[in-house]
């Protein structure tokens, strides 16, 4: 299609974070709805400015122009018949001219080719919708086209002008399927949007000139992905036959979903996930394998064009062509065990080998299909060394984490109830020996979708069932699984907020002290501060996740404090923006920093594709506190304010002007730095202890206060500037410390931006109650990341607060 790589990925990434389903909006092109006024008097069709609106509602930001002019022109000009043609035209093969709103082709000098071309005229006439599929199926262009867009070659009498192309209208219903596409949905409903996508007519079943639309399509998919399209495509036809079930030389709906669920290659080309359903079948995934590997069913190298591919099970690695994979069996792992037996032991899951290795028995060299790797422990045997190899697995080096398939059964089948969960189809118990089994909640949108990277390498190294996806699954689902599992520990892979997410569905779990599993954190995108302040980093830079995993093994546990936050506006029935959390997980402040926090989310909101770096993001806030610097809107902080801690009131006017208020629950905020400060020694007559603000007039000593994050203490701490917060990034300063205790009151008289661990939003005039709720146990990493810094410029550690 018109659409380039990058500007699919985009796509992409827009429709991740859409709130919007397509069926809702649907109803709003009815006579009533909000974007009826765009259609056109056929009911059917979207001009530009339509089309743009559209778009923008769905997404929820406003798109960049030339990603909707490229999409819209995907629409409004499906391909021709025409091959040799230059410049744009040759770039997107095929284009048909528009006059007078009738599509007219260029005249060929081959006469055959004329013949040709009336004659399709006159057996069938394509409708717009096939016109559209026929386009939308092209994933080949380049940036090449975007830069002739905007040439003025393109507007010369050969061609057409953008200007015109514009003007078009374009039809609703291919459009919302494409879009469709891009959703998170289940295999079968994909399949079945795909079918009426291409169903040009309607009809309710694909003729043959509509099979080989999507034959067209995958083998263009293919083309994008680097495949062997000459030996694909035969494998592809015959695998369009085999669909027809009965024959008959059309393919109904009910025949097009029962044969794609089962036909890999037309699932993995039409960009539909799989996912794992019956235990034992494999997940494929393309592959591009960077050493000699061999096919699993025909005992063949792997090659094609640009290097070696194929397609692999995600879950145990078995290796298939393309053109082989019907032929695969169903050899999978088993991630539970259906019948359990009393003194169940694990066996191993033996595969052929079909790559070189040392034998584990001889260490002797182990050829390509010469011996047998077990998925579990990894271990490599030659053929006849197997029989000497004891037969219960042990799971390998990363068995600490593993939960056993024998320790998961069908929960009909389990005798003691107490521990199951209702309407659980699976049903835990917990592993014998010193083993704490390991749930891994993954947020795929985090961190530049690193999270989709990462949950698919989980899913081997341990058992899928231990590895949920956040997107698509609650984080009640595996903690109900985990359930009855006495030790365990939890790795939260995310942001703060993904953290803060699953700590609140464990309140709801109703776990006792003694059995609320303690969680780690694998840190995904930026700031991380609960991540740093329990050393694991600021961020995953593609790390060993098996290393990861031993240091988890070896982590020691804590237990932070977690607070309660109510908010009471004193102006009832005034509308506000909705409070993202009534939990304190790390801080939370007022003024100066929540407004540049909040003028940064909701110009990412409007603009994300702006904020697609970590560098591009600091410049951002950089250009944002510059503004705020020169605007000085909360230089009275103390005139709007009022605060109680304990019972006592702080005067916060004495000393500089403040512009911000926080309140801290661990050491690290803005991505690492340390407001609090470490504990000071005695100070000097000559310092200005005024600084420190006294509660209700006595000396408080604030100056020799710890932070620890499991005191039942929330620090208290007032910003003077945007220039102050600089210097406490930059580690050269500290905040101005107000008070160290156990409850919080803040009455506000107007609005200001507020946040909770970096969700920020604007409160109307309001009385705040911050109290203590609950500690919950964490892992502390046993070491941070190295980094080689120069003393002068080492920013004073977070992690010696941090008490272990």
């Amino acid at each position: 299609m018109l659409l380039s790589p990058e500007q699919f990925a985009r796509l992409t990434e827009y429709a991740s974070y859409s709130s919007h389903k397509l069926p809702d909006m649907l109803q709003w092109f009815t006579p009533n709805g909000m974007l009826h006024k765009y259609l056109y008097d056929d009911g059917q069709t979207l001009d530009f400015d339509g089309f743009t609106h559209f778009l923008n509602v769905y997404f929820g930001a406003d798109l960049p122009s030339d990603l909707t002019q490229q999409l819209f022109l995907s629409f409004a000009y499906p391909p021709g018949v025409q091959q040799n043609r230059t410049s744009f035209l040759s770039v997107v093969q095929n284009v048909f001219h528009v006059e007078e709103g009738k599509v007219n082709v260029e005249k060929q000098n081959d006469s055959d080719n004329d013949n040709k071309l009336h004659k399709m005229k006159e057996e069938r006439r394509p409708s717009l919708l096939e016109k559209t599929i026929h386009n939308v199926k092209n994933v080949l262009t380049t940036s090449s086209a975007t830069q002739y867009l905007s040439d003025n070659r393109y507007k010369d009498n050969n061609n057409i002008n953008i200007d015109n192309a514009l003007s078009r209208r374009i039809p609703l219903k291919p459009l919302v399927c494409y879009l469709a596409l891009l959703e998170a949905a289940p295999p079968e409903e994909k399949l079945q949007f795909v079918f009426h996508v291409y169903d040009s007519d309607d009809n309710g079943y694909l003729d043959n000139t509509e099979i080989e639309c999507i034959i067209e399509q995958m083998m263009n998919v293919a083309r994008y992905q680097q495949w062997d399209t000459i030996e694909l495509e035969p494998i592809l036809r015959k695998m369009m036959q085999d669909i027809d079930y009965d024959k008959n030389g059309i393919v109904s709906l009910e025949e097009w979903i029962r044969g794609g669920l089962t036909t890999i290659p037309l699932l993995v080309l039409l960009g539909i996930d799989l996912e794992m359903k019956e235990d034992g079948s494999h997940i494929w995934k393309l592959r591009h394998f960077s050493k000699p590997s061999y096919c699993h069913v025909c005992c063949s190298l792997l090659v094609g064009w640009g290097g070696k591919q194929g397609l692999a099970c995600a879950l145990c690695k078995y290796t298939v062509h393309e053109r082989c994979v019907l032929q695969a069996k169903n050899n999978c792992i088993h991630t539970y065990t259906a019948y359990p037996k009393q003194d169940m032991k694990m066996s191993h899951h033996w595969s052929d080998s079909n790559n070189t290795g040392k034998c584990n028995k001889c260490k002797l060299t182990v050829g390509i299909f010469q011996g047998k790797k077990c998925r579990w422990c990894n271990v490599l045997l030659h053929h006849n060394c197997i029989n000497e190899w004891i037969n219960e697995c042990d799971l390998g080096p990363l068995s600490y984490h593993v939960l056993p398939p024998i320790n998961i059964i069908p929960s009909f089948l389990d005798t003691n109830k107490t521990e199951s969960t209702p309407g659980a189809l699976l049903q835990t118990t917990t592993p014998s020996g010193n083993k704490r089994p390991l749930l891994v909640l993954i947020n795929p949108k985090s961190g530049g979708r690193q999270g989709e990277r990462i949950f698919r390498k989980f899913q081997y190294l341990l058992n899928p069932r231990q590895v949920y996806n956040l997107a698509k699954h609650s984080p009640d689902v595996g903690l109900k699984l985990f359930k009855g599992i006495k030790n365990c520990n939890v790795l939260v892979a995310g942001g703060d907020g993904t953290v803060g997410w699953v700590l609140e569905a464990m309140d709801k779990m109703n776990y006792t002290n003694e059995n609320r599993p303690p969680v780690a954190v694998l840190p995904l995108g930026t700031g991380n501060d609960l991540a740093r302040c329990l050393k694991w980093g600021g961020g995953y830079e593609n790390e060993s996740l098996t290393d990861i995993l031993f240091n988890i093994e070896k982590a020691s546990h804590i237990y932070m404090d977690r607070w309660q936050i109510t908010i009471e506006p004193t102006k009832k029935g005034e509308k506000h923006d909705p409070q993202p959390y009534n939990i304190i997980n790390n801080y939370f402040s007022i003024g100066v920093d929540a407004s540049i926090a909040h003028r940064f989310h909701m110009m990412r909101e409007k603009y994300p594709e702006k904020f697609n770096s970590r560098m591009r993001n600091k410049l951002w806030y950089f250009e944002l506190g510059t503004t705020e610097t020169l605007q000085n809107t909360y230089k009275n902080l103390n005139e709007q304010i009022d605060i109680l801690c304990d019972g006592d009131t702080i005067d916060i006017g004495e000393g500089p002007n403040l512009e911000g208020l926080a309140l801290l629950n661990i050491p690290s905020i803005y991505g690492g730095s340390n407001m609090w400060g470490t504990a000071k020694k005695k100070l000097s007559l000559w310092k200005n202890t005024s600084l420190f603000s006294p509660i209700n007039g006595s000396s408080s000593n604030l100056h020799s206060k710890v932070q620890d994050i499991g005191d039942k203490l929330i620090e208290v701490v007032g910003l003077e500037s945007i220039m102050q917060i600089s210097q406490i990034k930059a580690g050269v300063k500290t905040a101005r410390r107000l008070a160290q205790c156990g409850t919080v009151v803040i009455q506000t008289h107007k609005s200001f931006p507020m946040q909770i661990d970096g969700e920020p939003w604007l409160q109307k005039a309001c009385i705040l109650q911050i109290t203590h709720k609950n500690q919950v146990p964490m892992l502390v990493g046993k070491c941070g990341k190295k980094h080689f810094n120069f003393k002068l410029f080492r920013r004073k550690s977070v992690d010696s607060n941090c008490s272990h």
